[in-house]
Protein backbone atom coordinates (compact mmCIF):
# COMPACT_ATOMS: atom_id res chain seq x y z
CA UNK A 1 0.00 0.00 0.00
CA UNK A 2 1.43 3.37 -1.03
CA UNK A 3 1.64 6.06 1.20
CA UNK A 4 1.18 9.69 -0.54
CA UNK A 5 2.13 13.03 0.66
CA UNK A 6 -0.02 15.98 -0.18
CA UNK A 7 1.12 19.04 -0.33
CA UNK A 8 0.34 22.65 1.05
CA UNK A 9 2.66 24.71 2.11
CA UNK A 10 0.33 27.17 3.83
CA UNK A 11 -0.06 24.42 6.70
CA UNK A 12 3.69 24.34 7.41
CA UNK A 13 5.04 27.64 5.69
CA UNK A 14 6.81 27.93 2.34
CA UNK A 15 9.85 27.92 4.43
CA UNK A 16 9.04 24.34 5.76
CA UNK A 17 7.47 22.69 2.87
CA UNK A 18 10.84 21.43 1.74
CA UNK A 19 12.22 20.05 5.10
CA UNK A 20 8.92 18.26 5.27
CA UNK A 21 8.78 16.81 1.98
CA UNK A 22 12.69 15.37 2.32
CA UNK A 23 12.06 13.76 5.84
CA UNK A 24 8.85 12.02 5.10
CA UNK A 25 10.33 10.50 1.56
CA UNK A 26 13.48 9.57 4.32
CA UNK A 27 10.64 7.75 6.34
CA UNK A 28 9.07 5.99 3.28
CA UNK A 29 6.55 8.20 1.69
CA UNK A 30 6.10 6.92 -2.05
CA UNK A 31 4.19 9.54 -3.70
CA UNK A 32 4.62 13.40 -3.27
CA UNK A 33 1.78 15.18 -4.88
CA UNK A 34 2.04 18.64 -5.23
CA UNK A 35 -0.90 20.41 -4.60
CA UNK A 36 -0.65 24.55 -4.66
CA UNK A 37 -3.78 25.46 -5.78
CA UNK A 38 -3.16 29.22 -5.44
CA UNK A 39 0.52 29.37 -7.49
CA UNK A 40 0.97 30.71 -10.97
CA UNK A 41 2.64 28.27 -13.38
CA UNK A 42 5.89 29.61 -13.27
CA UNK A 43 5.96 29.83 -9.33
CA UNK A 44 4.32 26.17 -9.10
CA UNK A 45 6.72 25.14 -11.99
CA UNK A 46 9.68 26.63 -10.19
CA UNK A 47 8.44 24.72 -7.06
CA UNK A 48 8.54 21.19 -9.00
CA UNK A 49 11.57 21.50 -9.59
CA UNK A 50 12.92 21.44 -6.55
CA UNK A 51 10.48 18.83 -5.15
CA UNK A 52 10.98 16.35 -8.23
CA UNK A 53 14.62 17.26 -6.87
CA UNK A 54 14.03 15.23 -3.87
CA UNK A 55 11.75 12.45 -5.35
CA UNK A 56 14.09 11.84 -7.91
CA UNK A 57 17.19 11.25 -5.01
CA UNK A 58 14.75 9.07 -3.38
CA UNK A 59 13.66 7.10 -5.77
CA UNK A 60 9.87 8.53 -5.66
CA UNK A 61 7.44 9.60 -7.72
CA UNK A 62 6.32 13.08 -8.06
CA UNK A 63 2.62 13.76 -9.43
CA UNK A 64 1.47 17.39 -9.87
CA UNK A 65 -2.01 18.64 -8.84
CA UNK A 66 -4.37 20.19 -11.84
CA UNK A 67 -1.07 21.62 -13.86
CA UNK A 68 -0.49 19.15 -16.94
CA UNK A 69 1.80 21.49 -18.47
CA UNK A 70 3.74 21.64 -14.93
CA UNK A 71 3.96 18.24 -15.01
CA UNK A 72 5.71 17.66 -18.24
CA UNK A 73 7.89 20.58 -17.69
CA UNK A 74 9.59 18.83 -14.86
CA UNK A 75 9.01 15.38 -16.18
CA UNK A 76 6.57 14.21 -13.02
CA UNK A 77 5.58 10.20 -13.45
CA UNK A 78 1.98 12.19 -13.56
CA UNK A 79 -1.10 14.59 -12.86
CA UNK A 80 -3.77 14.23 -10.32
CA UNK A 81 -6.90 16.30 -11.90
CA UNK A 82 -10.33 17.36 -9.85
CA UNK A 83 -13.25 15.54 -11.31
CA UNK A 84 -14.44 18.19 -14.60
CA UNK A 85 -11.25 19.32 -15.32
CA UNK A 86 -10.00 18.68 -18.61
CA UNK A 87 -11.62 15.69 -20.47
CA UNK A 88 -9.62 12.60 -19.59
CA UNK A 89 -8.58 11.09 -22.91
CA UNK A 90 -7.35 14.86 -24.13
CA UNK A 91 -5.24 14.67 -21.28
CA UNK A 92 -4.13 10.80 -21.62
CA UNK A 93 -2.96 12.03 -25.22
CA UNK A 94 -0.72 14.89 -24.32
CA UNK A 95 0.76 13.08 -21.55
CA UNK A 96 1.37 10.07 -23.39
CA UNK A 97 1.16 6.54 -21.85
CA UNK A 98 4.72 6.76 -19.71
CA UNK A 99 2.52 9.06 -17.04
CA UNK A 100 -0.34 8.41 -15.10
CA UNK A 101 -3.25 10.66 -14.68
CA UNK A 102 -5.81 10.12 -11.57
CA UNK A 103 -8.84 11.88 -10.70
CA UNK A 104 -9.78 13.20 -7.18
CA UNK A 105 -13.52 12.01 -6.90
CA UNK A 106 -15.89 12.15 -3.96
CA UNK A 107 -18.07 9.57 -5.24
CA UNK A 108 -19.11 6.17 -6.66
CA UNK A 109 -20.38 7.76 -9.93
CA UNK A 110 -17.61 9.90 -10.57
CA UNK A 111 -15.48 6.86 -10.02
CA UNK A 112 -16.93 4.92 -12.53
CA UNK A 113 -16.46 8.15 -14.83
CA UNK A 114 -13.32 8.36 -14.12
CA UNK A 115 -12.30 4.52 -15.01
CA UNK A 116 -14.59 4.73 -17.91
CA UNK A 117 -12.31 8.09 -19.28
CA UNK A 118 -8.96 5.83 -18.84
CA UNK A 119 -7.70 7.29 -15.04
CA UNK A 120 -5.10 5.54 -14.12
CA UNK A 121 -6.44 5.64 -10.27
CA UNK A 122 -8.74 7.82 -8.09
CA UNK A 123 -8.41 9.96 -5.26
CA UNK A 124 -11.09 9.43 -2.76
CA UNK A 125 -12.28 11.31 -0.35
CA UNK A 126 -12.38 12.69 2.05
CA UNK A 127 -13.18 9.52 3.93
CA UNK A 128 -12.96 10.99 8.06
CA UNK A 129 -13.29 14.55 9.37
CA UNK A 130 -10.70 16.53 8.09
CA UNK A 131 -9.43 20.22 9.28
CA UNK A 132 -9.17 20.46 5.51
CA UNK A 133 -12.47 20.26 4.94
CA UNK A 134 -14.14 21.95 7.87
CA UNK A 135 -17.88 21.87 8.44
CA UNK A 136 -17.78 19.01 5.62
CA UNK A 137 -19.51 15.57 6.41
CA UNK A 138 -17.05 13.05 5.99
CA UNK A 139 -17.80 10.44 3.48
CA UNK A 140 -16.58 7.63 5.71
CA UNK A 141 -15.41 3.76 5.01
CA UNK A 142 -18.72 2.82 3.37
CA UNK A 143 -17.98 5.02 0.95
CA UNK A 144 -14.83 3.39 -0.06
CA UNK A 145 -16.19 -0.12 0.47
CA UNK A 146 -18.83 0.78 -2.11
CA UNK A 147 -15.87 2.35 -4.49
CA UNK A 148 -14.21 -0.45 -4.57
CA UNK A 149 -16.72 -2.94 -5.37
CA UNK A 150 -17.93 -0.50 -8.17
CA UNK A 151 -14.14 0.26 -9.70
CA UNK A 152 -11.38 -1.62 -10.90
CA UNK A 153 -8.95 1.05 -11.10
CA UNK A 154 -6.46 1.48 -7.93
CA UNK A 155 -8.23 3.87 -4.92
CA UNK A 156 -6.17 6.18 -3.08
CA UNK A 157 -8.23 7.17 0.21
CA UNK A 158 -7.60 10.84 1.53
CA UNK A 159 -9.09 13.10 4.33
CA UNK A 160 -8.49 12.22 8.13
CA UNK A 161 -6.21 10.03 7.96
CA UNK A 162 -2.78 9.22 10.38
CA UNK A 163 -1.31 6.49 12.12
CA UNK A 164 -4.63 5.50 13.80
CA UNK A 165 -7.13 5.95 11.13
CA UNK A 166 -5.10 3.84 8.78
CA UNK A 167 -5.82 0.97 10.78
CA UNK A 168 -9.37 0.70 9.62
CA UNK A 169 -8.92 2.01 5.77
CA UNK A 170 -5.92 -0.67 5.37
CA UNK A 171 -7.98 -3.79 5.43
CA UNK A 172 -10.71 -2.08 2.36
CA UNK A 173 -8.02 -3.27 -0.12
CA UNK A 174 -7.26 0.66 -1.26
CA UNK A 175 -4.04 0.84 -3.48
CA UNK A 176 -2.62 3.47 -0.88
CA UNK A 177 -3.43 6.78 1.29
CA UNK A 178 -2.75 10.23 0.57
CA UNK A 179 -1.78 12.63 3.96
CA UNK A 180 -1.58 15.84 4.10
CA UNK A 181 -1.68 17.67 7.32
CA UNK A 182 -0.35 14.83 9.47
CA UNK A 183 2.68 15.23 7.64
CA UNK A 184 2.76 19.20 7.32
CA UNK A 185 1.74 19.83 11.06
CA UNK A 186 3.98 17.15 13.01
CA UNK A 187 7.35 18.33 14.24
CA UNK A 188 8.86 15.12 13.10
CA UNK A 189 7.17 14.08 9.66
CA UNK A 190 10.10 11.15 9.48
CA UNK A 191 8.31 9.35 12.51
CA UNK A 192 4.70 9.80 10.95
CA UNK A 193 5.97 8.24 7.58
CA UNK A 194 7.57 5.25 9.23
CA UNK A 195 4.54 4.34 11.35
CA UNK A 196 2.62 4.79 7.85
CA UNK A 197 4.85 2.86 6.56
CA UNK A 198 5.09 0.05 8.80
CA UNK A 199 1.69 -0.53 9.14
CA UNK A 200 1.24 -0.68 4.98
CA UNK A 201 3.06 -3.49 5.18
CA UNK A 202 2.13 -5.37 8.08
CA UNK A 203 -1.83 -5.14 8.04
CA UNK A 204 -2.90 -4.28 4.54
CA UNK A 205 -5.24 -6.87 3.26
Amino acid sequence: MEIHLVTNRHLCGENRLLWVIEEALKGGVDVVQLREKDLLPRDLYALAVQVKALTDKYGKKLFINRSVEVALAVDAHGVNLSFGSLPLPRVREILGTAKLAGVSIHSVAEGQTAEREGAGYCLAGHIFPSMCKPGQEARGLVFLQKLKEAVSIPIIAIGGIDEETIEAVAPLGVAGVAVMSRFLLADNPRAVAEKLKSFSFTKRN
